[in-house]
């Protein structure tokens, strides 16, 4: 009688379990999948690469870092575009030539950059770029 009052509970047990493990799926069901393109359009951030150094610039809101801020307004000023920053015309710089390779790739609103340029030299890329590589 004990055997059969154990497996009863057992067996009722294993129903419930399936149960809730057949109505979970229902649930995800009636919420839908989330919007990946609205979350892909929202995202704004880019690799970054001066020379050997390479980092990460988050914009999407909400997830700026504190010390990135003003890389961050320096795009949105331009729409995302490394390519469209523009050097300040009130800094001048010496004409050593000690190149600077840097890259940016990355996701500003939903569309992809990839920008590459070679600067004569640090101070060059610092009037042209603004906050954007320091990297």
């Amino acid at each position: 009688m004990m055997e059969a009052a154990r497996m009863h509970r057992i067996l009722a047990m294993a129903a419930l379990s399936c149960a809730a493990f057949a109505a979970a799926p229902v649930a995800n069901a009636t919420t839908g999948p989330p919007d990946v393109e609205a979350s892909f359009k929202s995202q704004r951030h880019f690799r970054i690469s001066v020379g050997d150094r390479q980092g990460v610039l988050e914009c999407t809101p909400g997830r700026v870092v504190p010390g990135q801020v003003d890389a961050c307004l320096a795009l949105e000023h331009v729409g995302g575009n490394p390519a469209r920053l523009s050097r300040r015309g009130d800094v001048s710089c010496t004409a050593d030539y000690q190149p600077v390779d840097v890259q940016a790739w990355g996701v500003w609103d939903g569309a992809r950059y990839r920008y590459s340029h070679r600067f004569p030299n640090a101070c060059e890329l610092a009037v042209s770029t603004g906050p954007v590589f320091r990297v």
